[in-house]
């Protein structure tokens, strides 16, 4: 048998996506941020500020010890709609471009744009409502949020609970938006959209009476969602030896691009070790590879702790299997990812691989 390794030998590179700093509306500065990641052995950080640049131009990017900062922004339309993460781009766009102009407008600049929070709804607070995609007639996202954490903990809150989910916020992480996953695995029919887990984190600063608290620290949503990256090299090799930062930068996008990346709630299981590929003909397929052909193909999933593991085609679950292994023929083509369930809970989401007609 072909294992996840020897089939494709690619590099495992763990990031937290969709980040704020004090140059928007986070609480810490960047450095802190990439100190604190540090300690949670995350390798890479997408920060997204809202509307701005300035930390590039500052040169912020890079790396920090042992952490590749990267840095795009998170820009909206003039109703603050809409709101879309843009990367590998050098200026700001103008806040009077609809959402249909500055998607276009990124990708002729070759950026690199995901949709945030697509299926945002919640009702809390009239101070913070919700921020739904719904220019869906745009053309050139890259890739789409198929879950971010901070919408979903916000989305569950309550007047009755709200004290109980700032003092446990890990465990308010259940699963991603359905609406989202069903709506990814159709546009993935089309053509690749990367699928991504966002934090969003800000670390509000909230007040309990005299008791001063921040709600989700940087420090805890580090353990929440996170993004892992398959790569043709490694950012730091095993001399400890670093690419240079625009090297390592190149590298992580290439494979966001490629789809070779999965999603992991870390806080039911380290994910680390997950691989999902097909083989078909003496050829292997890996998350983010589209092909025609005819036959029968073999799927297989490693993970590396035990769960419940279900293989989808075109969202829907065609096999299944509990432990640390699944292997599953089919000779349909269509849309096909891997979900795996811990503790009864939503734990790996794998980018899809698509077998064409």
């Amino acid at each position: 048998m072909v294992t996840g390794e020897s089939a494709f030998p690619l590099h495992e590179a763990v990031g937290a996506v969709h980040l704020h700093s004090n140059f928007s509306d986070g609480s810490l500065p960047i450095e802190e941020i990439a100190a604190i990641a540090s300690r949670k052995k995350i390798n890479f950080l997408l920060f997204s500020d809202h509307n701005t640049l300035e930390p590039r131009r500052l040169g912020l990017e890079g790396w920090k010890e042992d952490v590749l900062v990267l840095i795009g922004c998170e820009i909206n339309d003039a109703d603050d709609r809409n709101h879309y993460l843009a990367f590998l781009i050098d200026r700001e766009i103008d806040p009077k471009m609809s959402a249909e102009e500055y998607v276009a407008h990124i990708w002729s600049m070759g950026g690199f744009g995901i949709i945030a929070h697509p299926a945002e709804k919640r009702n809390f607070s009239d101070a913070y409502p919700p921020y739904p995609w719904t220019a869906w007639n745009a053309k050139g996202f890259d890739g789409i949020e198929i879950w971010n954490q901070l919408s979903e903990w916000m989305e569950g809150l309550t007047r009755l609970n709200m004290l109980w989910r700032i003092w446990h916020p890990l465990r308010s992480i259940r699963f991603p938006v359905w609406e989202t996953l069903q709506r990814w695995d159709q546009l993935n029919r089309e053509r690749r959209i990367t699928g991504i887990g966002g934090i969003d984190v800000h670390a509000f600063p909230f007040r309990i009476g005299f008791i001063s608290i921040e709600i989700y620290p940087y420090k805890v949503q580090f353990r929440s969602i996170r993004t892992h990256v398959l790569t043709s090299r490694p950012l730091i090799n095993e001399r400890g030896e670093k690419l240079p930062w625009r090297e390592a930068e190149s590298v992580v996008f290439e494979a966001l691009k490629q789809g070779r990346c999965f999603v992991v709630n870390y806080s039911v299981g380290d994910g680390r070790g997950f691989r999902f590929w097909g083989e078909q003909n003496n050829r292997v397929y890996q998350m983010g590879d589209r092909w025609c052909s005819k036959g029968t193909i073999t799927f297989r999933a490693v993970t590396p702790l035990t769960g419940k593991i279900h293989l989808l085609r075109d969202g829907k679950r065609v096999c299944r299997a509990k432990g640390k292994e699944l292997v599953c023929s089919g000779d349909q083509p269509g849309v096909y990812r891997v979900e795996v369930f811990r503790k009864n809970r939503g734990w790996i989401y794998s980018n899809p691989m698509v077998w064409m007609q």
